[in-house]
């Protein structure tokens, strides 16, 4: 998928790739769906860009990738990134060529994934055996 690239991107390029930094933390799996009665259900929370506002996805795509929703990475600069796992972010845009390099799921190539509305960086699209978006969770908020 390529859509047209932004005028600047909101961080230098190299500092973008991704490398393994091992296993999630421990506890950190996404807890198991339970049963609920329909007068307690609540609407998925949304979350948006911090940047801009603009809507990127909700709590109901939350997923998990190697076991867990939430993983912390470092990428070959030393920059850490906690990222969450979302199988849907309609906000976002996918950009650049998909690679394998770097990536921190094996047999998965990966592409940037912006806000469609600020191009800010929110993370990135893995694609594979399936896909997912790895969204970094601070870059992220519930709308006011």
């Amino acid at each position: 998928m390529r859509i047209a690239a932004p005028t600047a991107l909101p961080c230098p390029p190299g500092l973008l790739w991704l490398k393994g930094a091992g296993p999630a933390p421990e506890g950190d799996k996404t807890p198991e769906a339970t049963p609920q009665d329909a007068d307690t259900k609540r609407a998925p929370r949304q979350l948006v860009c911090a940047r801009c506002a603009h809507r990127i996805t909700s709590d109901a795509h939350r997923t998990t990738a190697a076991g867990a929703h939430t993983h912390d990475k470092v990428n070959p600069f030393g920059l850490t990134f906690r990222f969450g796992c979302f199988s849907r972010a309609e906000g976002c845009a996918v950009e650049g060529t998909p690679t394998l390099e770097n990536s921190w799921f094996a047999g998965y190539t990966w592409q940037y994934a912006l806000c469609a509305a600020c191009a800010a960086h929110l993370g990135w699209f893995f694609a594979g055996e399936g896909s997912f978006f790895g969204l970094i969770l601070d870059r992220l908020i519930e709308p006011s």
